[in-house]
């Protein structure tokens, strides 16, 4: 799909693929629905997001079109989980997986994994989740996409917080992190630190804490995730009294400098018609 279409209104799009249905170019429209899906996943609204691959991949199957079949199950399944439509998100990410195993996809198949992985969670299956889990890492580790490993690992971590079992969370999240460093994902740094954080301030660790959620703005920051990064700022600065003098003064430099170099806050937006055109990493594009 070119860069063209990406950047055009969903609904104008919408309007185009229901053309182009109807004059029997089906592939454009097939194609044309799932982008908009994916437009529409990149901007949370998950109901339109999950209608529009609904049509995509009734015309993908009416054309007996595997590949696009394959994909847009995936991206409807990813919908799903969204919409905490845990049973069929399950039913849905089993059958993508089933068909990208059958294509020898091997990394559709495990994003199809991975996703699996969260929807067995979200119907409270913990052990079968992390079963999925681990699968999921270790074909994405066969397919040397470290960022997978370490998307797996952190969501592996994240689940052992939920359950309130901190340090088996705080050592898989550790590792999450040293693969977030090793490939300089810097979002994925913070994001590891800033959860870090949470489980020292729960143990009572507010030096620990304070320290992590330094470095979790600075790597927000530096990935221009700049509300979050001043949100993080904020928990920081709450325990600068709950710290030994010198490291409030090392603390207070950076965080001072950060506050600093952050833009102005702006009002939200409240143009409907205003969409970002940047897809989520967790889903699959025609």
């Amino acid at each position: 799909m070119s860069q063209e279409i990406e950047d055009m209104d969903p609904a104008e799009i919408l309007e185009q693929a229901a053309a182009a249905l109807e004059s029997g170019e089906n592939d454009t429209a097939a194609k044309m629905f799932n982008t908009v899906g994916n437009i529409y996943m990149s901007v949370a609204e998950f109901e339109e997001a999950h209608k529009c691959f609904e049509d995509s991949l009734k015309i993908y199957q009416d054309m007996k079109d595997e590949t696009g079949i394959c994909d847009t199950m995936y991206n409807l399944g990813v919908a799903q989980i969204n919409l905490e439509q845990w049973d069929e998100a399950v039913a849905t990410l089993q059958s993508a997986k089933k068909m990208f195993e059958k294509s020898s996809n091997d990394s559709g198949a495990a994003d199809a994994l991975y996703g699996l992985a969260l929807a067995t969670l979200g119907q409270g299956g913990f052990d079968t989740a992390m079963g999925h889990f681990k699968k999921a890492q270790r074909a994405y580790k066969t397919l040397e996409n470290e960022q997978g490993v370490a998307s797996v690992i952190m969501d592996m971590g994240a689940a052992y917080v939920d359950k309130e079992d901190w340090t088996t969370a705080e050592t898989t999240i550790k590792k999450a992190l040293k693969v977030y460093r090793e490939i300089e994902d810097k979002s994925g740094i913070a994001d590891a630190c800033s959860l870090l954080g949470d489980i020292a301030e729960t143990s009572g660790n507010q030096k620990k804490a304070a320290e992590l959620f330094v470095e979790a703005a600075q790597n927000y920051f530096d990935s221009e995730i700049f509300d979050i990064a001043r949100e993080v700022l904020e928990r920081a600065e709450q325990k600068m009294w709950d710290v030994p003098k010198s490291t409030r003064r090392r603390l207070r430099r950076v965080i001072d400098e950060l506050i600093d170099a952050l833009p102005e806050e702006t009002e939200p937006d409240d143009d409907d018609d205003a969409f970002d055109e940047e897809i989520l990493e967790f889903t699959n594009e025609e």
